[in-house]
């Protein structure tokens, strides 16, 4: 994506400003047309932030209050969150959640396409965020891989409400706008339209897209891709075995006509989504100002935080520097429960699934060099169980890359990995080599021989000869 480095002023805050005494700034993770996102370090708590930088100049404000507004509505636990909101004269610095793992974009490519069970359990947190978000009357409009963050548990973010918009129920919006290979067709057609029925053709796009590895919808010139569009033919790579329910719901989601497209709520009940269907939680849970966690109002008092003001900016919602402490540390404590109630590590030397750096089993990938996502906790998700086993080793904690544009590598060794609908299947086996056993041999009868000999030094019976030993010469294996 192109960005603003230079006008965004990506040199550090000095500490006189309000960002500055607050947020340690550390690098630029990501850049768009009118913003950029930084990674910061809350100075209090320590803890790692997003701060999303919008410059004023560039973006009517109006866009601005409407993100701003977006996000103080938000309370998902697939959405990220916002911790304080800081405006000066340039800028407004949106301070968000910081969401672990990579953008789905990056996940997809590292596997050319997912595997059946783990797209729906991805997808399935997707559209539960989605329908939360319209039937608080907003609309995402910009949803594409670029604007979804999965970690190595398979925990969807959603991110990036800069092109949302407030609905009403039959209202129509005018303005077109998100990434053009996932436009609905009435963009292409300049009508008027459903936000939720936009929402829902881009996540036909999304789901797809992580089945298949390609787009349904190219062309090598717009009057091209809308031709393509607007017939709403696409094909289904060969490669991809796709079950009768999957191709059901892209099919619904990829109606031409907003008219006969189905609403996300409907797409819940779908039976391909009801699989294996764990308990989704509506939402986060709700703060309450007059019930804050008494520890962390404690340590906010050892910082010198007055506990009416803390008080007061949940009323209030102010979403200030005591709203954004507490925040920050209340994270901290959910994140050293999820810690402490971590399942006990797998057995050392014990690999379940394959990793990017195994040539035989991922021959696309053998020359990264940069560090792999947790690969092997990712792909245990495919299972048709959530077992602890598949949950554990969770890797160190991702962040967030800069945006790339949709683009796949390809592979001309895909029949080495054979992606069935809920596992994945290498073809390699571990073979024992002789020497190997030879010499597991030659310890154990080691061993066994030094045993008898201590029991025999042991035995009250002083009329046993002692064996001698003998020095032989050790013979090649």
């Amino acid at each position: 994506m192109c960005g603003l480095k230079d006008e965004l002023t990506a040199e550090p805050t000095p500490a006189s400003e309000p960002l500055g005494a607050q947020y340690d700034i550390l690098r630029t993770i990501g850049e768009g047309s009118y913003a950029q996102v930084k990674l910061a370090n809350h100075r209090l708590t320590g803890t790692a932030v997003a701060i999303k930088v919008l410059l004023k100049e560039k973006i009517h404000y109006y866009l601005i209050s409407t993100e701003v507004e977006i996000m103080k509505r938000m309370n998902h636990p697939n959405i990220v969150s916002l911790h304080q909101i800081i405006e000066t004269e340039k800028n407004v610095f949106l301070i968000l959640e910081l969401a672990d793992g990579h953008e789905l974009l990056n996940w997809i490519k590292q596997f050319s396409f997912l595997p059946e069970g783990l797209a729906r359990k991805i997808f399935r947190q997707i559209v539960h965020a989605m329908c939360y978000c319209h039937d608080i009357c907003v609309v995402h409009r910009d949803l594409k891989p670029d604007n979804i963050m999965v970690d190595s548990t398979g925990k969807v973010k959603i991110v990036d409400f800069g092109l949302g918009a407030f609905i009403k129920p039959g209202m129509k919006l005018s303005r077109f706008c998100g990434a053009l290979q996932f436009s609905a067709p009435e963009f292409f057609l300049e009508q008027p339209y459903d936000g939720t029925k936009v929402d829902a053709w881009n996540l036909g796009i999304i789901l797809y897209f992580m089945v298949t590895g390609a787009l349904p919808f190219e062309g090598a010139t717009y009057k091209e891709l809308e031709r393509r569009v607007l017939l709403g033919r696409y094909v289904i790579p060969r490669h991809c075995h796709l079950s009768k329910e999957l191709r059901g719901i892209i099919r619904l989601l990829l109606t031409v006509n907003p008219l006969e497209r189905p609403a996300l709520k409907d797409i819940m009940a779908h039976p391909w989504l009801k699989k294996e269907e764990p308990s989704l939680s509506s939402h986060s849970v709700k703060m309450d100002p007059s019930h804050l966690d008494p520890e962390i109002m404690t340590v906010m008092a050892d910082m010198g935080f007055d506990p009416r003001e803390v008080q007061k900016s949940f009323t209030d919602k102010l979403y200030n520097e005591p709203m954004a402490t507490y925040s920050l540390l209340q994270c901290q404590a959910r994140q050293q429960d999820d810690y402490t109630s971590q399942p006990e590590p797998v057995k050392p030397g014990v690999t379940p699934f394959p990793t990017l750096t195994d040539p035989t089993t991922f021959p696309c990938y053998q020359k990264r060099v940069t560090n792999p996502p947790a690969i092997r906790v990712f792909l245990s998700l495919s299972s048709k169980t959530d077992s602890p086993e598949n949950k554990e080793q969770a890797g160190q904690r991702l962040r967030r890359s800069a945006t790339e544009p949709v683009m796949l590598p390809h592979c001309s060794q895909k029949s080495m990995v054979t992606f069935d609908e809920d596992s994945v299947s290498t073809g390699t086996q571990s073979n024992l080599s002789v020497n190997s056993i030879r010499g597991a041999y030659r310890s154990w009868k080691k061993w066994t021989r030094r045993i008898g000999e201590s029991l025999l030094q042991l035995c009250c019976c002083c009329c046993v000869p002692r064996r001698k030993r003998r020095v032989v010469p050790q013979r090649e294996a």
